[in-house]
């Protein structure tokens, strides 16, 4: 049944893509002796994204009391690894703005969802191992898209998904997916990243952040516990929050960061609403 599905993806003609900007910079910054300047100039060649980033720069976010006007400047302050997030951010959100009207599914919310992933996976991989603090913003950022393909193109499918949860409360969208078909979204996003020839940690990480947490598999691990944590942890009304179930299986290399969940996690609130705002005001630019 896989390979049929994914044949099925193949013959999809308008099939979201990327550009070429997003490839060119992460082949650019892979080159640790990669300049502010070769950068500027390869983010020029782009005017709308070139735009994006003075915006970015010059929002709220940031602060500066004087506008921000030279792309140098902006590569400068923002630094290489929060210029490559936002060219992937802003090109994968304009890729995918879903045609149909789907009433269990709401794309900002998915957006939100998906955004708050990427800033948790960011903060962990910050905290745990630095190398990968780029790859999980990414992969935190892409790993549901899976669901995007699912809802724009097998609508049918999708539907049948949320009738399974409906009937089942209890069950999982994953679950649930178990059941209809023996491919899910993780699967159909991997295969997606893959065919954009992204690095392939990333695709690794995207088809297994519903898999056993792993310290062998780390841009996998802080993507699927920054996934749960999501999806779980609701701060109470003073901005406390309790260590949230379903983390018994985290590698070690992650427990430091999860020990002290009730006191960095509330105030990434922040950051994450800040980004959400921010992204999702320009998505369509």
């Amino acid at each position: 049944m896989k390979p049929v599905f994914f044949q099925q993806i193949d013959r999809i003609r308008e099939l979201p893509s990327l550009p070429a900007i997003v490839f060119k910079v992460n082949h650019l910054l892979q080159d640790l002796s990669t300049t502010a300047d070769q950068l500027t100039r390869i983010i020029e060649t782009d005017q709308a994204m070139a735009a994006k980033i003075l915006k970015l720069v010059n929002s709220s976010f940031y602060g500066f009391n004087s506008t921000i006007s030279s792309i140098n400047t902006a590569v400068i302050i923002l630094g290489f690894n929060m210029v490559q997030h936002a060219v992937v951010s802003f090109s994968v959100m304009k890729a995918f703005s879903l045609k149909k009207n789907l009433k269990r599914f709401n794309i900002m919310d998915f957006w939100h969802h998906s955004l708050a992933v990427s800033v948790i996976s960011k903060y962990l991989a910050d905290h745990a191992d630095k190398t990968l603090s780029s790859d999980c913003f990414t992969a935190g950022l892409l790993h549901d898209i899976g669901k995007l393909i699912l809802a724009e193109y097998f609508p049918e499918h999708f539907e049948k998904i949320w009738l399974t949860m409906d009937e089942s409360p209890d069950i999982s969208f994953i679950d649930a997916e178990k059941m209809e078909n023996n491919v899910n979204h993780a699967e159909i996003g991997a295969y997606l990243v893959g065919k954009w020839l992204l690095p392939q940690p990333l695709v690794d990480a995207i088809r297994d952040h519903h898999s056993a947490f792993s310290g062998d598999h780390r841009i996998s691990a802080i993507i699927g516990i920054a996934n749960l944590l999501v999806h779980t942890c609701c701060p109470d009304p003073e901005g406390r929050i309790a260590l949230p179930d379903g983390l018994s299986d985290a590698p070690a290399f992650l427990l430091p960061q999860l020990q002290t969940l009730p006191q960095w996690y509330p105030r990434l609130q922040v950051e994450i609403a800040a980004t959400c705002q921010f992204f999702s005001a320009h998505q369509n630019e």
